[in-house]
């Protein structure tokens, strides 16, 4: 492990297996395929790619909400892929997660109170007038306050609730935290409301965040470093203005070109390679790079070969034949 790093993700692959029935036979789908990354401490690293590429599957492997098949994530030292029971249980706090929908990531039938300081009660057993001003601390953190605690969810807006959602996540002061679009079902302004929320807390406690989005600006306006995801690979990584100014991958190339520009001028003269047809099923994977059947620069080699992850200038890797 880098022993600069406060998560290190090592080879993870996910696989599901669906069919079995008795005219259907057992399959395997391979969600996420060899995966690594590291994460350092008080460091966003944003995770991007098309819808299906696996990128919310990582972030659920990484929590141990979905199991892996293989590959491991250590956390400070501490593989929470081989834990169980109590052992799995003691490193939770460390560890909090942020959902995409702030509708349904709330029990609709307990106050506001008693969300926010179920973390609390679980794994520090905390009671009384110590709980109370704890859950009112937490919330005066994201921007409510004491007056909020005796209400339901319902009576909250979806910008809100994410505030409540976040409170409920930073309770057990974790080192890192999982965004899986956390601000995608939100309006514009109330993003970036979140966003800025999220940055004050991360100057203030030094929490690392694994954000998890499809939304390229708001990447660029949150992350330090940036990995790619196509097909359940990673495909490019690197810090997030060279992966914005100077793109290696034409995956990530294509996929800054779908991002429209304010400049109508501008948006005109952009000549990038059109990103065409759909993500293939990994059920069935192409061979050689899982890119090449969309890819406008696609070679021969690139059908047969699996590209291997080269070093690019300005930082980061990319696995494509352009570079090797």
């Amino acid at each position: 492990m880098n022993t600069n790093h406060l998560l290190e993700v090592r080879d993870l692959s996910v696989v599901f297996r669906i069919g079995g029935g008795l005219l259907a036979p057992r399959r395997e789908l391979r969600a996420v395929n060899g995966v690594s990354f590291g994460i350092a401490p008080g460091e966003t690293l944003a995770v991007v790619g098309e819808s299906g590429s696996g990128k919310s599957t990582i972030a659920r492997a990484v929590m141990r909400l979905i199991e892996p098949a293989s590959g491991s994530v250590v956390l400070d030292g501490t593989d929470i892929t081989q834990l169980t029971g109590q052992a799995l249980r003691r490193i939770r706090p460390r560890l909090q997660m942020v959902f995409q929908d702030p509708y349904s990531s709330l029990d609709p039938s307990k106050l506001i109170r008693d969300v926010v300081a179920e973390p609390l009660v679980v794994h520090r057993r905390l009671a009384g007038a110590a709980l109370d001003a704890r859950v009112e601390q937490l919330l005066e953190q994201v921007g409510l306050g004491a007056y909020h605690l005796d209400r339901y969810p319902y009576e909250f807006s979806g910008g809100q609730r994410q505030r409540i959602a976040i409170a409920r996540a930073i309770a057990l002061e974790p080192s890192l935290l999982v965004l899986d679009e956390a601000v995608s079902a939100l309006d514009v302004s109330t993003q970036n409301q979140i966003l800025n929320l999220l940055a004050d807390l991360r100057r203030a406690h030094g929490i690392a965040y694994l954000f998890i989005s499809h939304d390229l600006g708001v990447v660029r306006h949150i992350a330090d470093r940036v990995a790619v995801t196509y097909l359940g690979r990673i495909v490019e990584t690197g810090p997030t203005e060279r992966i914005f100014t100077a793109t290696a991958h034409p995956y990530t190339e294509a996929l800054l070109a779908a991002v429209p520009i304010p400049n109508p001028a501008l948006q005109r003269q952009r000549r990038a390679p059109p990103l065409v047809g759909d993500i293939p099923s990994p059920l069935a994977p192409p061979p050689g790079c899982p890119f090449h059947t969309r890819c406008p620069r696609a070679m021969p080699v690139c059908s047969t070969e699996p590209p291997r992850h080269v070093p690019v200038d300005g930082g980061g890797t990319v696995a494509c034949h352009l570079h090797d």
